[in-house]
Protein backbone atom coordinates (compact mmCIF):
# COMPACT_ATOMS: atom_id res chain seq x y z
CA UNK A 1 0.00 0.00 0.00
CA UNK A 2 1.03 3.58 -0.73
CA UNK A 3 1.84 5.19 1.89
CA UNK A 4 0.04 8.77 2.49
CA UNK A 5 2.02 11.63 4.87
CA UNK A 6 -0.32 12.33 7.11
CA UNK A 7 -0.44 8.25 7.81
CA UNK A 8 3.31 8.53 7.99
CA UNK A 9 3.65 10.94 10.12
CA UNK A 10 0.40 10.16 12.69
CA UNK A 11 1.70 6.53 13.15
CA UNK A 12 5.56 7.30 13.37
CA UNK A 13 5.22 9.61 15.50
CA UNK A 14 3.71 7.77 18.20
CA UNK A 15 6.73 5.91 18.36
CA UNK A 16 8.69 8.94 19.24
CA UNK A 17 6.29 9.31 22.12
CA UNK A 18 9.05 7.38 24.38
CA UNK A 19 10.98 10.29 23.90
CA UNK A 20 8.69 12.28 24.25
CA UNK A 21 6.15 18.22 27.33
CA UNK A 22 2.63 18.74 28.30
CA UNK A 23 1.25 21.55 25.90
CA UNK A 24 -1.82 22.58 24.95
CA UNK A 25 -1.31 20.98 21.48
CA UNK A 26 -2.08 17.68 23.37
CA UNK A 27 -4.75 17.94 25.45
CA UNK A 28 -6.68 15.31 23.54
CA UNK A 29 -10.03 16.68 24.84
CA UNK A 30 -10.57 19.84 23.24
CA UNK A 31 -12.34 20.55 20.43
CA UNK A 32 -11.83 22.36 17.72
CA UNK A 33 -14.49 24.05 15.47
CA UNK A 34 -14.66 23.55 11.45
CA UNK A 35 -13.15 25.60 9.12
CA UNK A 36 -15.29 28.11 7.18
CA UNK A 37 -13.14 27.24 3.92
CA UNK A 38 -14.55 25.17 1.72
CA UNK A 39 -13.25 21.61 0.69
CA UNK A 40 -11.43 23.15 -2.36
CA UNK A 41 -10.13 26.21 -0.13
CA UNK A 42 -8.63 23.80 2.33
CA UNK A 43 -7.06 21.75 -0.35
CA UNK A 44 -5.58 25.06 -1.78
CA UNK A 45 -4.37 25.76 1.48
CA UNK A 46 -2.39 22.16 2.64
CA UNK A 47 -1.01 22.44 -0.92
CA UNK A 48 0.47 26.23 -0.75
CA UNK A 49 1.33 25.30 2.94
CA UNK A 50 3.47 22.31 1.78
CA UNK A 51 5.35 24.19 -0.79
CA UNK A 52 6.34 27.16 1.18
CA UNK A 53 8.21 24.22 3.37
CA UNK A 54 10.16 23.07 0.37
CA UNK A 55 10.85 26.60 -0.66
CA UNK A 56 12.24 27.27 3.33
CA UNK A 57 14.28 24.08 3.25
CA UNK A 58 15.92 25.17 -0.34
CA UNK A 59 16.17 28.70 1.67
CA UNK A 60 18.72 27.04 4.13
CA UNK A 61 21.27 26.14 0.98
CA UNK A 62 22.03 29.97 0.45
CA UNK A 63 23.17 30.18 3.51
CA UNK A 64 26.91 31.20 4.54
CA UNK A 65 27.42 28.74 6.76
CA UNK A 66 26.20 26.33 4.23
CA UNK A 67 28.35 27.74 1.68
CA UNK A 68 31.42 27.69 4.08
CA UNK A 69 30.44 23.68 5.21
CA UNK A 70 30.91 22.70 1.89
CA UNK A 71 33.64 24.48 1.21
CA UNK A 72 35.04 23.20 4.07
CA UNK A 73 34.29 19.51 2.91
CA UNK A 74 36.07 19.94 -0.04
CA UNK A 75 39.62 21.76 1.43
CA UNK A 76 39.80 18.57 4.26
CA UNK A 77 39.06 15.94 1.94
CA UNK A 78 38.41 13.40 4.45
CA UNK A 79 41.74 14.27 6.44
CA UNK A 80 39.95 16.02 9.76
CA UNK A 81 36.79 13.61 11.18
CA UNK A 82 34.07 15.64 9.72
CA UNK A 83 31.44 12.94 9.16
CA UNK A 84 28.57 15.45 11.67
CA UNK A 85 29.32 18.45 9.34
CA UNK A 86 28.87 15.93 5.80
CA UNK A 87 25.90 14.53 6.84
CA UNK A 88 24.52 18.32 7.68
CA UNK A 89 25.38 19.21 4.43
CA UNK A 90 24.01 16.06 2.55
CA UNK A 91 20.53 16.02 4.74
CA UNK A 92 19.85 19.82 3.94
CA UNK A 93 20.94 19.60 0.27
CA UNK A 94 18.26 17.15 -0.06
CA UNK A 95 15.70 18.78 2.54
CA UNK A 96 15.26 15.92 5.11
CA UNK A 97 13.14 17.13 7.83
CA UNK A 98 16.03 14.78 10.42
CA UNK A 99 18.90 17.21 9.11
CA UNK A 100 19.28 18.42 12.66
CA UNK A 101 18.95 14.95 14.55
CA UNK A 102 21.70 13.70 12.32
CA UNK A 103 24.03 16.01 13.11
CA UNK A 104 23.51 16.24 16.52
CA UNK A 105 23.57 12.32 15.95
CA UNK A 106 26.96 12.24 14.21
CA UNK A 107 27.95 14.88 17.00
CA UNK A 108 27.74 12.65 19.85
CA UNK A 109 29.30 9.29 18.10
CA UNK A 110 32.01 11.02 16.13
CA UNK A 111 34.15 12.26 19.16
CA UNK A 112 34.25 9.71 21.70
CA UNK A 113 37.68 8.83 22.64
CA UNK A 114 38.63 10.20 19.21
CA UNK A 115 42.07 11.55 18.13
CA UNK A 116 41.24 14.10 15.99
CA UNK A 117 41.64 16.72 18.87
CA UNK A 118 43.74 19.75 18.05
CA UNK A 119 43.92 22.86 15.82
CA UNK A 120 44.27 22.70 12.31
CA UNK A 121 45.12 25.34 9.62
CA UNK A 122 44.76 24.89 5.60
CA UNK A 123 48.26 25.38 3.91
CA UNK A 124 47.31 27.29 0.88
CA UNK A 125 50.81 25.95 -0.31
CA UNK A 126 50.35 21.94 -0.46
CA UNK A 127 46.80 22.61 -0.32
CA UNK A 128 45.96 20.48 2.91
CA UNK A 129 45.03 20.44 6.44
CA UNK A 130 47.85 20.64 8.94
CA UNK A 131 47.87 20.36 12.40
CA UNK A 132 49.58 23.13 14.21
CA UNK A 133 48.68 22.21 17.73
CA UNK A 134 47.61 19.52 20.04
CA UNK A 135 44.42 20.11 22.33
CA UNK A 136 42.38 18.11 24.63
CA UNK A 137 38.65 17.32 23.95
CA UNK A 138 38.98 20.49 21.45
CA UNK A 139 39.12 20.96 17.74
CA UNK A 140 39.75 24.22 15.49
CA UNK A 141 39.88 24.52 11.68
CA UNK A 142 40.93 26.98 10.27
CA UNK A 143 39.93 27.28 6.86
CA UNK A 144 38.88 29.18 3.51
CA UNK A 145 34.98 30.18 3.64
CA UNK A 146 34.66 30.49 0.16
CA UNK A 147 36.30 28.65 -2.67
CA UNK A 148 37.94 31.79 -4.01
CA UNK A 149 39.38 33.01 -0.54
CA UNK A 150 43.05 33.45 -0.50
CA UNK A 151 42.49 33.14 3.69
CA UNK A 152 41.91 31.15 6.14
CA UNK A 153 38.34 33.50 6.81
CA UNK A 154 36.59 30.51 8.51
CA UNK A 155 36.59 28.67 11.51
CA UNK A 156 35.27 26.17 13.64
CA UNK A 157 35.43 25.21 16.97
CA UNK A 158 34.12 22.30 18.66
CA UNK A 159 34.26 21.41 22.51
CA UNK A 160 33.64 18.09 23.75
CA UNK A 161 32.67 17.19 27.53
CA UNK A 162 32.90 12.97 28.95
CA UNK A 163 29.62 12.45 31.50
CA UNK A 164 30.70 9.79 34.23
CA UNK A 165 27.92 7.70 33.02
CA UNK A 166 29.12 4.59 30.63
CA UNK A 167 27.58 3.57 27.41
CA UNK A 168 25.81 0.39 27.78
CA UNK A 169 27.42 -2.71 26.24
CA UNK A 170 31.19 -0.68 25.45
CA UNK A 171 34.32 -1.05 27.21
CA UNK A 172 34.62 2.31 29.51
CA UNK A 173 33.57 4.55 26.97
CA UNK A 174 31.70 7.65 28.56
CA UNK A 175 28.35 9.03 27.39
CA UNK A 176 28.99 13.16 26.56
CA UNK A 177 27.40 15.58 29.10
CA UNK A 178 28.29 18.68 26.59
CA UNK A 179 29.33 19.07 23.10
CA UNK A 180 29.66 22.76 21.48
CA UNK A 181 29.96 23.38 17.61
CA UNK A 182 31.00 27.24 16.51
CA UNK A 183 31.36 28.21 13.43
CA UNK A 184 32.70 32.05 12.18
CA UNK A 185 33.14 33.77 8.83
CA UNK A 186 35.40 36.81 8.78
CA UNK A 187 34.83 37.11 12.69
CA UNK A 188 31.01 36.84 12.31
CA UNK A 189 29.15 33.69 13.96
CA UNK A 190 27.20 32.30 11.29
CA UNK A 191 26.65 29.00 13.02
CA UNK A 192 26.09 27.57 16.01
CA UNK A 193 25.12 24.17 18.05
CA UNK A 194 24.72 22.89 21.75
CA UNK A 195 23.91 19.64 23.15
CA UNK A 196 23.48 18.87 26.88
CA UNK A 197 23.02 15.48 29.03
CA UNK A 198 21.93 13.82 32.31
CA UNK A 199 21.72 10.29 32.31
CA UNK A 200 20.43 7.52 34.71
CA UNK A 201 23.09 5.01 35.77
CA UNK A 202 22.35 2.43 33.32
CA UNK A 203 22.41 5.21 30.17
CA UNK A 204 18.89 6.29 29.93
CA UNK A 205 18.48 10.07 29.18
CA UNK A 206 17.08 12.04 32.34
CA UNK A 207 16.79 15.20 30.51
CA UNK A 208 18.91 16.17 26.99
CA UNK A 209 18.79 19.56 25.23
CA UNK A 210 19.98 19.94 22.11
CA UNK A 211 19.90 23.57 19.78
CA UNK A 212 21.46 24.36 16.23
CA UNK A 213 21.15 28.06 14.89
CA UNK A 214 22.24 28.55 11.22
CA UNK A 215 21.61 32.34 10.08
CA UNK A 216 17.70 32.42 10.51
CA UNK A 217 16.95 28.88 10.71
CA UNK A 218 16.89 26.55 14.49
CA UNK A 219 15.76 23.75 15.50
CA UNK A 220 15.93 23.22 19.24
CA UNK A 221 14.63 20.10 21.36
CA UNK A 222 14.44 18.86 25.21
CA UNK A 223 13.85 15.43 25.93
CA UNK A 224 12.31 14.47 29.93
CA UNK A 225 11.92 11.45 31.69
CA UNK A 226 11.45 11.26 35.09
CA UNK A 227 10.38 7.52 34.89
CA UNK A 228 6.56 8.69 35.42
CA UNK A 229 6.13 10.99 32.58
CA UNK A 230 8.53 11.12 29.29
CA UNK A 231 7.98 14.42 27.30
CA UNK A 232 9.67 15.27 23.75
CA UNK A 233 9.14 18.58 22.23
CA UNK A 234 10.90 19.58 18.85
CA UNK A 235 10.65 22.94 16.90
CA UNK A 236 12.45 23.86 13.31
CA UNK A 237 12.13 27.40 12.67
CA UNK A 238 13.30 30.00 10.14
CA UNK A 239 12.88 33.53 11.66
CA UNK A 240 9.63 33.45 13.59
CA UNK A 241 8.10 31.23 11.26
CA UNK A 242 7.49 27.33 12.47
CA UNK A 243 8.07 25.43 10.02
CA UNK A 244 8.21 22.04 11.48
CA UNK A 245 7.20 21.22 15.21
CA UNK A 246 6.59 18.02 17.24
CA UNK A 247 5.37 17.37 20.83
CA UNK A 248 4.98 14.17 22.96
CA UNK A 249 3.91 12.67 26.60
CA UNK A 250 3.59 9.12 27.92
CA UNK A 251 2.46 8.12 31.02
CA UNK A 252 3.55 5.62 32.98
CA UNK A 253 5.62 3.24 35.17
CA UNK A 254 8.72 4.12 32.83
CA UNK A 255 11.92 1.84 34.63
CA UNK A 256 13.75 0.11 32.03
CA UNK A 257 13.03 -3.17 33.76
CA UNK A 258 9.03 -2.09 33.69
CA UNK A 259 9.65 -1.31 29.97
CA UNK A 260 11.77 -4.55 29.21
CA UNK A 261 9.66 -7.38 31.38
CA UNK A 262 6.59 -6.00 30.71
CA UNK A 263 4.61 -8.66 28.43
CA UNK A 264 2.35 -5.35 27.06
CA UNK A 265 3.12 -1.93 26.77
CA UNK A 266 -0.95 -1.31 28.45
CA UNK A 267 0.50 -2.80 31.33
CA UNK A 268 3.17 -0.16 32.10
CA UNK A 269 1.98 2.62 29.65
CA UNK A 270 -1.33 4.52 30.43
CA UNK A 271 -1.78 6.99 27.91
CA UNK A 272 0.36 9.11 25.47
CA UNK A 273 -0.60 12.06 22.71
CA UNK A 274 1.23 13.26 20.18
CA UNK A 275 1.19 16.59 17.96
CA UNK A 276 2.77 17.62 15.03
CA UNK A 277 2.72 20.46 13.32
CA UNK A 278 4.39 21.45 8.99
CA UNK A 279 3.61 25.24 8.59
CA UNK A 280 0.46 25.63 9.27
CA UNK A 281 -1.01 22.41 9.11
CA UNK A 282 -1.38 19.85 11.75
CA UNK A 283 -2.26 16.09 13.22
CA UNK A 284 -2.72 15.91 17.00
CA UNK A 285 -3.36 12.46 18.47
CA UNK A 286 -3.25 9.84 21.36
CA UNK A 287 -5.38 7.97 23.68
CA UNK A 288 -6.08 8.25 27.62
CA UNK A 289 -6.59 4.54 27.79
CA UNK A 290 -3.58 2.96 26.10
CA UNK A 291 -4.71 -0.55 28.64
CA UNK A 292 -8.46 -0.68 27.17
CA UNK A 293 -7.08 -0.31 23.86
CA UNK A 294 -4.06 -3.01 23.91
CA UNK A 295 -6.72 -5.28 26.07
CA UNK A 296 -8.81 -5.41 23.10
CA UNK A 297 -6.60 -5.52 20.80
CA UNK A 298 -5.11 -8.95 22.11
CA UNK A 299 -8.66 -10.22 22.73
CA UNK A 300 -9.05 -10.48 18.30
CA UNK A 301 -9.57 -14.39 17.57
CA UNK A 302 -7.37 -14.03 14.66
CA UNK A 303 -7.52 -17.67 13.72
CA UNK A 304 -12.06 -17.37 13.36
CA UNK A 305 -11.58 -14.35 11.50
CA UNK A 306 -10.80 -13.29 7.68
CA UNK A 307 -7.75 -11.18 6.91
CA UNK A 308 -10.90 -8.46 6.06
CA UNK A 309 -12.83 -8.93 9.29
CA UNK A 310 -9.39 -8.79 11.26
CA UNK A 311 -8.80 -5.53 9.56
CA UNK A 312 -12.28 -4.03 10.11
CA UNK A 313 -12.00 -5.38 13.91
CA UNK A 314 -8.67 -3.62 14.48
CA UNK A 315 -9.99 -0.04 12.28
CA UNK A 316 -12.99 -0.16 15.23
CA UNK A 317 -10.71 -0.91 18.17
CA UNK A 318 -8.21 1.87 17.10
CA UNK A 319 -11.26 4.38 16.34
CA UNK A 320 -12.34 3.58 19.79
CA UNK A 321 -9.31 4.80 21.80
CA UNK A 322 -7.72 6.86 19.60
CA UNK A 323 -8.34 10.52 19.17
CA UNK A 324 -7.16 12.37 15.68
CA UNK A 325 -7.67 15.39 14.18
CA UNK A 326 -6.35 17.16 11.23
CA UNK A 327 -6.03 20.97 11.91
CA UNK A 328 -5.03 24.41 10.33
CA UNK A 329 -2.95 26.27 13.43
CA UNK A 330 -2.97 29.60 12.48
CA UNK A 331 -6.94 29.79 12.36
CA UNK A 332 -6.96 26.42 15.05
CA UNK A 333 -9.94 25.10 13.24
CA UNK A 334 -9.99 21.73 12.16
CA UNK A 335 -10.37 20.54 8.40
CA UNK A 336 -10.80 16.94 9.22
CA UNK A 337 -10.99 14.12 11.93
CA UNK A 338 -9.28 10.88 11.23
CA UNK A 339 -10.18 7.55 10.99
CA UNK A 340 -9.12 4.53 10.38
CA UNK A 341 -10.70 1.62 7.96
CA UNK A 342 -9.71 -1.24 5.94
CA UNK A 343 -8.53 -0.73 2.41
CA UNK A 344 -8.32 -3.96 -0.18
CA UNK A 345 -4.71 -4.26 -2.15
CA UNK A 346 -3.87 -6.23 -4.38
CA UNK A 347 -0.20 -7.49 -4.91
CA UNK A 348 1.65 -9.73 -7.36
CA UNK A 349 3.94 -12.27 -6.03
CA UNK A 350 6.11 -15.03 -7.69
CA UNK A 351 5.15 -18.59 -6.54
CA UNK A 352 6.43 -22.42 -7.27
CA UNK A 353 3.57 -24.09 -9.07
CA UNK A 354 4.15 -28.08 -8.03
CA UNK A 355 1.57 -28.84 -10.94
CA UNK A 356 3.56 -26.97 -13.91
CA UNK A 357 6.59 -27.88 -12.34
CA UNK A 358 7.53 -23.85 -12.73
CA UNK A 359 7.57 -20.58 -11.13
CA UNK A 360 4.35 -17.88 -11.96
CA UNK A 361 2.45 -14.46 -10.99
CA UNK A 362 -0.18 -14.63 -9.07
CA UNK A 363 -2.45 -11.82 -7.37
CA UNK A 364 -2.87 -11.73 -3.90
CA UNK A 365 -5.72 -9.27 -2.38
CA UNK A 366 -5.06 -8.55 1.47
CA UNK A 367 -6.66 -5.51 3.34
CA UNK A 368 -4.79 -3.48 5.39
CA UNK A 369 -5.38 -0.59 7.51
CA UNK A 370 -6.06 2.61 5.98
CA UNK A 371 -6.76 6.48 7.72
CA UNK A 372 -9.50 9.14 6.06
CA UNK A 373 -10.79 11.95 6.75
CA UNK A 374 -14.04 12.82 7.77
CA UNK A 375 -15.29 16.44 6.59
CA UNK A 376 -17.31 19.00 7.71
CA UNK A 377 -20.24 17.96 5.87
CA UNK A 378 -19.72 13.99 7.16
CA UNK A 379 -18.41 12.47 4.13
CA UNK A 380 -15.29 10.60 4.30
CA UNK A 381 -12.52 10.68 1.88
CA UNK A 382 -9.28 8.91 1.68
CA UNK A 383 -6.27 11.07 2.79
CA UNK A 384 -4.34 10.35 -0.29
CA UNK A 385 -7.85 11.56 -2.59
CA UNK A 386 -7.70 14.84 -0.32
CA UNK A 387 -4.40 15.55 -0.24
CA UNK A 388 -1.93 13.98 -2.31
CA UNK A 389 -3.74 13.94 -6.00
CA UNK A 390 -1.83 16.80 -7.72
CA UNK A 391 -0.15 18.67 -5.46
CA UNK A 392 3.79 19.30 -6.10
CA UNK A 393 4.49 19.32 -2.78
CA UNK A 394 3.77 15.96 -1.87
CA UNK A 395 7.16 13.93 -3.15
CA UNK A 396 9.06 16.30 -1.02
CA UNK A 397 7.24 16.24 1.86
CA UNK A 398 7.14 12.19 1.70
CA UNK A 399 10.96 12.12 1.66
CA UNK A 400 10.86 14.36 4.37
CA UNK A 401 8.16 11.82 6.35
CA UNK A 402 10.44 8.56 5.43
CA UNK A 403 13.15 10.29 7.97
CA UNK A 404 10.39 9.19 11.07
CA UNK A 405 10.16 5.17 9.78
Amino acid sequence: MKKNVLFVLFGATILLTMNACKTDELDLDKELKFSKLSVEEQKASIEQNGLGLVTAMEGMQKTKAMTALTNMLEMTRGEIENAPMQRLVSDIKNGRQKAFSNFDKQMRISYIDSEVWGEYTYNFTTEEMEQVKELTNKLIINFPATASATTNTAKITITYEESTVEIPDTDKEMLPSKITFVMTVGGSEVMSANFAGKYYSDGTPKEVTQSLKMDTYEWTAKVKNDKKTASESYEFKNGKKTLLKSVAEVNGTLTEAALTDSASAGNVITDFAIFFQVMDVAVKGGTTDLKGFVTEMNAIDYDKLSNKQQTEKEAEILNKYMVCTAYFVDANRKFADVEMYAIENSYECVQWDFKQQEYVTVTETRYELAPRFILSDGSKVAVEEYVMNGFEFIKKIEDMAKDFE
